[in-house]
């Protein structure tokens, strides 16, 4: 453990973090100035922009911001990216994947209405044991959007840090999730992004050799660099966003 003076200042950090969450378009103007001499992508790279809930005032957000993404280039599902990463499918310049994380009504109420509008699909990551519950999808909200043309991929049962997870219990979320998501809407489920993300912290190659008994194909972390031809599909490297961050912000995320 570090210092008092260190852990004081770590704990001010995650405070600070936790409050701009809480107010996004004050968390993109602290953002935006570190976008300044970026640039949006101009040159061939995949991008995994991935959001979370998108409450209806944040709508026009979302549009925009998907609307400029398909300027610079066209947004594919997941299985057109990972025909990227194959080299089955040529990457001439930027391309993007789209994906959403947890389980949030929001997609059924704001986010599929704004894919059908912009024709645009999109990767749902699913906390499968967060379905039903107040604030959440239910099973037939899901079914409706994989009926609309929407993939569905795990995000664990319970969204724990699976890096402080016993082995039991990191199969149970990574493997159990899966049979779950698999058994109510009747998809296959092949992909996985791992809660936080971050491998420093958040998972390590005993989730990565988990994910690969399970029968996974690919594995999302919240790395952010583009990717390439001959790229990991197993080391996805996804951009959070939020919708209300305005073009600087996002330029933090995606960029060159």
């Amino acid at each position: 453990m570090g210092s008092p003076t260190t852990v004081k200042r770590r704990l001010n950090e995650l405070g600070l973090r936790s409050r701009l969450r809480a107010r996004p378009r004050a968390q993109g103007r602290v953002l935006a100035p570190a976008g300044m001499f970026k640039r949006l992508p101009t040159t061939a790279g995949l991008y995994f922009p991935f959001y979370h809930d998108v409450p209806a005032e944040y709508a026009g957000d979302l549009r925009r911001q998907l609307r400029t993404f398909g300027r610079l280039g066209p947004l594919v599902s997941w299985d057109d990216a990972l025909d990227v990463l194959a080299g089955r499918r040529p990457l001439t310049g930027p391309m993007f994947c789209l994906s959403f994380d947890d389980g949030h009504l929001s997609w059924r109420d704001v986010v599929a209405p704004i894919l059908a509008e912009l024709d645009v699909p999109a990767t749902f990551f699913l906390t499968s044991g967060l379905v039903g519950r107040p604030g959440n999808l239910t099973w037939s909200d899901c079914r409706d959007l994989a009926a609309a043309g929407h993939h569905f991929g795990s995000h664990t049962v319970t969204h724990p840090r699976l890096a402080d997870t016993g082995d039991d219990a990191a199969r149970r979320e990574i493997a159990g999730s899966k049979w779950e998501i698999e058994d109510a809407l009747g998809v296959e489920v092949r992909d996985f992004a791992a809660p936080y993300g971050n491998p420093a912290v958040d998972f390590g190659g005993r989730e990565l050799r988990i994910v690969r008994e399970a029968g996974y194909r690919s594995f999302a972390t919240t790395l952010r660099a583009a990717m390439h031809q001959g790229d990991s599909p197993m080391w996805i490297q996804r951009q959070g966003l939020h919708p209300a961050w305005p073009s600087w912000a996002v330029r933090t995320r995606v960029h060159d």
